[in-house]
């Protein structure tokens, strides 16, 4: 059984690879499409609409949703060869800018009513949403959080701001967790849905475009000013928002560090590539002893990672809560992709360092991913806590 279910997820990756290679990587040369630049939404619709076609996009929500309840391990799967193909659309082709990556590990808490008016377009591609935890005062420390949340009637009126929300600039709605105020002056930390401001709704306005040192538009601030939500878009119970980003940690940090893999895979075999074309001196780069060095210990730091990030996934998908494995995933993928990303650099030598050039775009990346999710220093705080229960 457990060889069938292999197979199955190799044919699975062959297929997507088929993809990347004859229509997503060709689309985006075509569209002359830049991760620097703003990316229409034209691509953005064709790529949900062509992976929704080939059951990609949303592929680990249940089979009544369209999905086919993929495990972590064959989304990990998927994700790292997305990743290692450098696309820049990568993120669309699953769903997780904006799509079903974003609600799956939500969806028992949500009502039939928010399903249907907010999960189902995302399920199909039509809306986008976001989630929005994050302020500029609540970064590590989430219950610093300051968006309040007082009710009024039916309704409860927000206040606050949020800040580098992934998938901002595109969502129709946010996922908001909140302060709520109650009448006691006790406080509670409660999650709402929250539609974009438009002329009928107040809600979330669009704030500054938050560009990070990868030069990518994907980030952004969300204002909340006299916002105006009503009590049934509140996600499962009234103080239970900070349960909701729970729900989805260990997930996340488990997919992270797959990704973090597929992009180290991809410097490393871009490496490899130059270290057999540059010639130096009369004979090529990867004859030099301390090229090969290079190569080596970039291969054995991916393959200690991929050995640890799928050992975690295998048990979370076995039902473990791995707290600490996946803490130690995303700490040690993101610090090899740093290590890996820092030798290709050197060994590209000038071409490495010039703006644009693939490398010098994946080593800017790639130093954002000790801070992004969980920087490296809390995930050494879960780790250290979990040992010393």
């Amino acid at each position: 059984m457990v060889l069938v279910l292999k197979e199955n997820l190799k044919a699975l990756r062959e297929k997507l690879r088929k993809f990347i290679d004859n229509e997503l990587l060709p689309y985006e040369a075509e569209k002359q499409l830049n991760s620097e630049e703003d990316i229409p939404m034209e691509a953005i619709k064709w790529v949900r609409t062509r992976s929704r076609e080939l059951g990609f996009y949303g592929i680990n929500l249940p089979k009544e949703l369209g999905g086919q309840d993929l495990s972590l391990e064959g989304l990990c799967m998927l994700k790292e060869e997305l990743c290692r193909s450098g696309a820049i659309l990568w993120g669309q082709v699953i769903g997780e800018i904006g799509g079903p990556l974003r609600i799956g590990q939500m969806l028992g808490s949500f009502t039939p009513e928010q399903t249907q008016k907010y999960v189902l377009p995302i399920v199909t591609g039509e809306m986008s949403c976001c989630f929005a935890l994050t302020e500029p005062n609540a970064g590590s420390d989430s219950f610093a959080i300051e968006t309040t949340a007082v009710k009024d009637g039916d309704e409860y009126i927000l206040n606050g701001k949020k800040h580098f929300i992934s998938a901002a600039p595109y969502a129709d709605f946010a996922i908001v967790i909140a302060k709520e105020l109650l009448d006691d002056k006790k406080e509670r930390i409660t999650a709402f849905i929250v539609e974009k401001k438009t002329p009928t709704n107040s809600g979330f306005e669009l704030g500054e475009i938050q560009v990070p040192m990868s030069g990518e538009r994907i980030h952004a601030e969300l204002l909340f000013t006299q916002c105006r939500v009503p009590a049934a878009n509140i996600i499962g119970n009234p103080g239970e928002g900070l349960l909701l980003g729970l729900k989805r940690i260990n997930t996340n940090r488990a997919s992270h560090a797959s990704g973090f893999v597929g992009m180290a895979q991809c410097l490393l075999e871009l490496s490899i590539e130059r270290s057999k074309s540059r010639v130096q001196f009369g004979r090529t780069i990867g004859e030099f002893q301390a090229i090969q060095h290079m190569l080596a210990d970039m291969a054995t730091e991916i393959y200690a990672a991929r050995c640890m990030v799928y050992d975690v996934i295998e048990k979370i998908d076995a039902g473990k809560e791995e707290r600490a494995g996946a803490a130690m995933a995303k700490l040690y993928s993101a610090e090899v992709v740093n290590r890996v990303a820092d030798k290709a650099v050197q060994i590209f030598g000038g071409q490495g360092l010039v703006q644009g050039h693939p490398v010098e775009k994946m080593y800017r990346s790639a130093r954002m991913y000790r801070i992004l999710t969980g920087t490296s220093e809390i995930q050494r705080n879960t780790i250290a806590k979990e040992l010393l229960k």
